[in-house]
């Protein structure tokens, strides 16, 4: 059986966490606010481009968790 990466929002939390930011602190650098983020935690709503590319930056991509 292939291993599944976790859920967008999982991840961003898990990421997030790692690098010790809160919310707030990730919001503020990417020029959003913290219910944003936690909407996408949530998986209630997905990151535009410009923030998803920020994100990739911020944390890479090719690091996902298997």
């Amino acid at each position: 059986m292939t291993p599944t990466n976790p859920p967008l929002g999982a991840e961003l939390r898990d990421r997030r966490e790692a690098r010790g930011l809160n919310k707030t602190e990730l919001a503020a650098h990417l020029g959003t606010t913290a219910v944003a983020v936690s909407a996408w935690e949530r998986g209630d709503q997905q990151p535009g481009d410009e923030h998803a590319a920020a994100l990739v930056e911020l944390f890479g991509e090719g690091e996902r968790s298997a």
